[in-house]
C-alpha cells in the first residue's frame, strides 16, 4: 500500500512538471522551444544592494515644491543632486517592486538606482500613482524626470511620451483553462478567440486588457480589476482564458505548481511584451543617455527564470 502511494506521488510530480511546460504559440500551428538556461544569480546577491541615498516618497509633493526643477534635464538633475522617478503607489509588483525590511527591491528599483548612481545623485521614488497610464500622463505633464514601473508599450502611451530601450523583455502569454478548451471544443487560440461562448478576462486598465480585445474576434472580453480574482475565476471555469506576460504567469505557476493541472500557459512568441522607462517627449537627450546606460550596464537582459530565482525570497 505504501509503495503504491509512493508511486502515485512520483507520478503526480512528473505530471505537474510536464504540465508546467509553457507552450510557445504564434497564432499558427503550435511550436515548442527549449527551456531557458538555469538561473545563475543567487538571491544572496540582493544583500549587496545598497539602499542608501534612496528616498521613497509616498505622498504628493506640496504645492510649489517642484517649481525650481527642470524635469528631465540632465544638467538640472545633477545640479539639484536628485533623480525623481515616478512609479506606482502600491510598490508590490512581483520581481519589479517588492517591499522588504530595508525598503524596496526589484528590477524597477535596481534600474532606477543604477541611473541615479551613474549620474552621482540620490534617488527619489515618487510612489504616488495608481496605474502605468497615470505615470505616463504625469511624465507628459512634466511632473517627474522619468517613469519606471514595468511599463509596457502601447500606441496610445507612445503618442504622449518617449520610451527608452527595454530593460526587461518578456512575451505575452495566454493562460487558458484546460477544461474550458475541451468543453468549447477548441484546439487552438485562434479557435478560442473566435468562439462566441468563450469568456476572456481582461486585467482592467492595463495593456493586457487591450491585447485581449485585440486578439478576440467573437469571444467576449470581461474587464476585471483584481488579478487574484481573475485567477480564482479562471480556475473555477468561470473564465476560459486571460492574457498576461510570461513574467507573472511563470511566477504564478512557480509558486503554485498544482495550478498546472488546471491551467495551460501559452506564450505568444511573436508578441513581445517589453518593459521600458518613459520620459517627456521633449527630453530626447535623457532618453538617449538612458539607452547608452542600458547598453553599458545591461549588456544582456535578464531571463525570466533568472528573475524568478533571483527574487524567490521576496516574491510572495
Amino acid at each position: 500500500m505504501k509503495r503504491r502511494m509512493k508511486i502515485a506521488k512520483i507520478l503526480l510530480v512528473l505530471l505537474t512538471l510536464v504540465a508546467c511546460g509553457v507552450v510557445m504559440y504564434s497564432f499558427k500551428p503550435e511550436t515548442r522551444k527549449t527551456d531557458e538556461q538555469k538561473a545563475s544569480i543567487s538571491p544572496a546577491d540582493l544583500d549587496k544592494f545598497s539602499h542608501e541615498n534612496i528616498n521613497y516618497q509616498m505622498d504628493p509633493p506640496p504645492p510649489g515644491a517642484d517649481d525650481d526643477k527642470i524635469f528631465g534635464d540632465i544638467a538640472d538633475i545633477v545640479r539639484r543632486g536628485e533623480l525623481i522617478v515616478l512609479t506606482r503607489r502600491k510598490g508590490n509588483t512581483p520581481l519589479f517592486q517588492m517591499k522588504t525590511d530595508k525598503g524596496y527591491i526589484g528590477e524597477d528599483i535596481e534600474f532606477a538606482k543604477s541611473i541615479a548612481d551613474s549620474l552621482g545623485v540620490k534617488l527619489t521614488m515618487r510612489m504616488i500613482y495608481e496605474t502605468c497610464d497615470d505615470i505616463v500622463d504625469a511624465i507628459a505633464a512634466n511632473k517627474g524626470d522619468i517613469g519606471i514601473s514595468k511599463i509596457s508599450y502601447t500606441d496610445e502611451r507612445s503618442a504622449k511620451v518617449l520610451y527608452t530601450d527595454p530593460y526587461v523583455t518578456s512575451d505575452l502569454c495566454v493562460l487558458v483553462n484546460r477544461m474550458a478548451m475541451k468543453k468549447l471544443g477548441v484546439h487552438t487560440l485562434d479557435e478560442l478567440f473566435a468562439n462566441k461562448d468563450a469568456l476572456i478576462a481582461g486585467h482592467k486598465d492595463t495593456s493586457y486588457e487591450y491585447n485581449a480585445r485585440q486578439f478576440s474576434t467573437n469571444a467576449k472580453v470581461v474587464s476585471e480589476a483584481d488579478w487574484d480574482e481573475i485567477i480564482k475565476k479562471l480556475r473555477s471555469n468561470k473564465y476560459s482564458a486571460t492574457v498576461r506576460d510570461t513574467v507573472v504567469i511563470n511566477l504564478l505557476l512557480y509558486e503554485h505548481p498544482r495550478y498546472c493541472l488546471e491551467l495551460l500557459p501559452i506564450a505568444l512568441k511573436d508578441h513581445a511584451d517589453s518593459y521600458a522607462a518613459v520620459v517627456h517627449s521633449k527630453n530626447a537627450s535623457l532618453c538617449e543617455w538612458v539607452n547608452r546606460h542600458l547598453n553599458i550596464k545591461l549588456k544582456e537582459q535578464p531571463q525570466i527564470n533568472n528573475l524568478i530565482h533571483k527574487y524567490s525570497g521576496y516574491s510572495k
